[in-house]
C-alpha cells in the first residue's frame, strides 16, 4: 500500500447498480458516481480533470467537492479573495478551503454510507477567524446519491458563511453529443455579475429552458430557484440526471468549458461576494447548526 496515496472509500447500493467513491484526504470529494441506465448497467456521471489525483494541486479537480465557507469569488480593494471582518483583512481561495483540506473519517462502518468531519485549525483561522465544525455525510441507495453537509457553530460569536456543492457532471464530448445534451431548471430570478464576478449588480429576465449545455449563454449563469430545487440534465440517448437540492440552497451557478465534456450545476446558499456584505451573509448564532443537502439520481426521459 502506498502511504502517500489518498484513501478511497467505495459506497454501493443494495442492488449494486449505484456506486460512489469518496476521497476524504482530497477535500472530502466524490471522485466517481455510477448510476443505473436503461440498459441494465451503470454509467459514470462525473467528470475529472487529468490532475484530479495530484495531492498538491490548487486547481479544482472535478467530481463533487463541498464548498465552505464561501461559494464563488471574493474581491476587496482589488485583492482577489479579499474580505474584512471587524476591520481585519483576510483572503480566501475560490470557493473557500473545505475542498482543499483533508477531512477526518468519523464513520465508515456501513457499505452504503460514510461520515466525514472537518474542524478549524490554525491554518483555517488565518484565512477565516472562526471556529466551526462540519459534518459531511454521503449515502447511497438504489435511488441515487445523497450529499448532506451540516455546519455547527461551537464559538461564542455569530458564524458567517454560505456553503454549497460543485458537481462536475459528465457530458458527451464536444462535437459528439454535448451540443445535444440539454439542461432544465425552474428559476424565478436571474442575477447579473459585475466585471470580476465577485458581486451582483442587477437582475435580468430568466432564460428559457431546456437549453443546450453547449449554448454560450448558459455558461456562468447565476439563477435563483428558491424551493424549486430540482434540475435535469438530459443526454442525447435519453439518460436523465436529476439533482434535487434542499431549500437551504436556493441559488444555482452554471459553469462549463466549450472544449470539455462537463457541465457544472452548483447549488449554493448565497451568491459570490456575499461575505463582503456581512449584513446579508447567512450565518449561525453560537451553538446552532444547519444542514443542506443534494440528491443525485438517474431517470429516463
Amino acid at each position: 500500500m502506498n502511504p502517500n496515496k489518498p484513501r478511497l472509500f467505495s459506497l454501493t447500493s443494495v442492488d449494486g447498480r449505484t456506486r460512489a467513491d469518496i476521497v476524504p484526504e482530497l477535500g472530502g470529494i466524490v471522485s466517481s458516481l455510477h448510476l443505473p441506465d436503461a440498459a441494465g448497467t451503470s454509467r459514470e456521471c462525473l467528470f475529472r480533470y487529468p490532475w484530479f489525483w495530484d495531492p498538491h494541486t490548487a486547481e479544482l479537480r472535478g467530481g463533487i467537492p463541498p464548498l465552505f465557507p464561501v461559494c464563488g469569488r471574493l474581491m476587496r480593494a482589488d485583492v482577489l479573495g479579499g474580505y474584512e471582518i471587524n476591520g481585519r483583512a483576510f483572503v480566501l481561495p475560490l470557493h473557500g478551503f473545505a475542498m482543499r483540506r483533508s477531512w477526518t473519517v468519523a464513520d465508515a462502518a456501513r457499505p452504503d454510507r460514510i461520515r466525514l468531519r472537518l474542524t478549524d485549525d490554525p491554518e483555517t483561522r488565518a484565512m477565516y477567524p472562526f471556529p466551526f465544525e462540519l459534518e459531511l455525510v454521503y449515502a447511497i441507495s438504489n435511488a441515487g446519491l445523497t450529499c448532506r453537509l451540516t455546519v455547527r457553530n461551537p464559538g461564542r460569536d455569530r458564524l458567517p458563511f454560505y456553503a454549497g456543492f460543485h458537481p462536475y457532471f459528465l457530458t458527451p464530448p464536444p462535437g459528439a453529443g454535448k451540443e445535444q445534451t440539454h439542461f432544465t431548471a425552474q428559476p424565478h430570478t436571474r442575477h447579473l455579475y459585475n466585471a470580476t464576478k465577485s458581486d451582483l449588480v442587477a437582475t435580468a429576465p430568466v432564460p428559457e429552458f431546456p437549453m443546450s449545455v453547449a449554448n454560450v449563454d448558459i455558461n456562468e449563469l447565476l439563477l435563483e430557484v428558491g424551493d424549486r430545487g430540482e434540475t435535469r440534465l438530459q443526454w442525447p440517448d435519453g439518460f436523465v440526471l436529476v439533482q434535487s437540492a434542499s431549500p437551504e440552497l436556493p441559488y444555482r451557478q452554471f459553469y462549463t468549458l466549450p472544449d470539455q465534456p462537463f457541465f457544472c450545476d452548483e447549488p449554493w446558499m448565497a451568491p459570490p461576494g456575499t461575505l463582503n456584505h456581512l449584513e446579508r451573509t447567512p450565518g449561525l448564532p453560537p451553538g446552532a447548526e444547519i444542514t443542506c443537502s443534494v440528491r443525485i439520481a438517474a431517470r429516463r426521459a
